[in-house]
C-alpha cells in the first residue's frame, strides 16, 4: 500500500482520504489532489477560515464571532 500523511492505505485509487484527498496508489508510488477548495478572496483582518474535514468545505467566519459567516463585498447589506 502507500502512506498517506502517516495512515496506510491499500493499491488502488483512494476517492478519500482522512485529510480530503482524493488519491491513486500503486507499486510506483503515490499521487493526490485535493477534494477541497481554498478560498483566498476574504477580509483578513475581521474573518477567518475554518476547514470542515467532514464535509471537505471551508467556511469564512467572524473572528469576533465564528458562529457567524462573513460576508463579502458583493453580499453585504
Amino acid at each position: 500500500g502507500c502512506m498517506i500523511n502517516g495512515k496506510l492505505y491499500p493499491f488502488g485509487h483512494i476517492e478519500r482520504t482522512e485529510d480530503c484527498y482524493k488519491c491513486d496508489c500503486s507499486e510506483g508510488g503515490v499521487e493526490c489532489c485535493s477534494l477541497s477548495h481554498r478560498t483566498v478572496s476574504y477580509n483578513k483582518k475581521k474573518c477567518k477560515v475554518v476547514f470542515n474535514k467532514k464535509c471537505c468545505d471551508c467556511d469564512v467566519v467572524q473572528k469576533d464571532d465564528p458562529s457567524k459567516p462573513c460576508c463579502f463585498a458583493s453580499s453585504c447589506v
